[in-house]
């Protein structure tokens, strides 16, 4: 989930300990239900299992808030430090679209642009663990977004509005004091609302030279993600990571380093095609959505980008041989 080094994964749940601590909760108990041994390296797929016990245990509702106001560029290894030296928030940008996969397995974000709102949007996406573990690697993600925006601006005055898809929470006031921006709950998607202007703002730690080297750094590390796995997979891993917002075919070769005729080629050698790969993802969210939301069939069809909810149940019933509503029932 995390690609960042175990180093840094220790230094997380140490910020998270002395958030615990400073609110008058013990560690030890956490350390021995969670099976936490310290004097090692924590393994990244540990975080999720670590944040769900201390959530359960404090009861804090912004405690991944709170955290995430606490964890600085250095957590995210190289891609932090090239994300610091870009020359401006446009730069920035291009980064976070092309090297998010370093950041974790099933996480996406994807940066829109909405001229007519005079906004950007930065989208996350989940499309793992379970809604409690999401519910809190969200708002750890989008209060370390946060953060870090007015770290690299120099700006600690920044309006943003936050939206999260899980359900509001009692102290609402608690999240908007801490991060300084509006906060709302129930969305259809998790996301911040950036204005507009910030793309022309230059960071004040802006670095060509350093921003080169730790780039390489980041690319060389894309590329040995992509070598495990064959075409189909990574290929799937890519429009999983997307969640709602699929990505065409061309963005997808660009990720993986080849052109769009190639990846074509590739897919075929492996007798799978761009839009096989699409529908089994497209798949894979229905009967999630279908699961664990109580979002209608329409909805559900917007999600997936569907014109119309017909067309949605047309291909879930090619599929599946049953319809999404029969499939929500049998499953429920």
């Amino acid at each position: 989930m995390f690609n960042s080094s175990s180093r840094n994964l220790n230094l997380l749940i140490d910020k998270l300990f002395d958030i615990l601590r400073e609110s008058g909760f013990s560690t030890e108990d956490i350390i021995k239900d969670a099976r936490i041994d310290l004097s090692k390296p924590i393994p990244e797929i540990d975080l999720p299992r670590i944040f769900d016990y201390a959530y359960n245990y404090t009861k804090d509702e912004a405690l991944m808030i709170k955290l995430g106001q606490r964890v600085d560029v250095t957590y995210f290894g190289s891609f932090g430090f090239a994300l610091m030296s870009c020359s401006d928030f446009t730069e920035a940008v291009k980064l976070l679209n092309r090297y998010h996969s370093l950041l974790g397995s099933g996480i996406n974000f994807n940066v829109l642009l909405d001229s007519h709102n005079s906004k950007h949007t930065l989208r996350v996406s989940i499309s793992i663990l379970n809604n409690l573990q999401k519910k809190l690697l969200t708002e750890l993600i989008i209060s370390q977004a946060i953060y870090l925006l007015k770290i690299i601006t120099n700006n600690d005055q920044l309006k943003f509005k936050i939206g999260f898809q899980h359900k509001g929470v009692k102290n609402k006031e608690l999240y908007e004091s801490i991060l300084k921006c509006n906060v709302e709950f129930n969305q259809l998607h998790n996301e911040i609302s950036i204005p507009i202007d910030l793309r022309k703002e230059k960071l004040v730690s802006a670095n060509s030279a350093v921003h080169i080297i730790f780039e390489e750094q980041c690319e060389k590390l894309l590329r040995d993600l992509n070598k495990v796995e064959n075409f189909s997979a990574a290929a799937r891993r890519i429009l999983l990571q997307a969640g709602d917002d699929l990505p065409d075919i061309k963005e997808v070769a660009f990720r993986l380093h080849m052109s769009e005729s190639t990846l074509r080629r590739r897919l075929k050698e492996e007798s799978s095609s761009y839009r096989i790969i699409c529908d089994e993802v497209r798949d894979i969210l229905a009967k999630k959505y279908l699961t664990t939301t109580n979002l209608t069939i329409s909805d559900i069809a917007m999600l997936l980008n569907y014109s119309e909810a017909a067309s949605f149940r047309r291909a879930f019933v090619r599929w599946n041989k049953v319809t999404p509503n029969d499939y929500r029932h049998s499953n429920s």
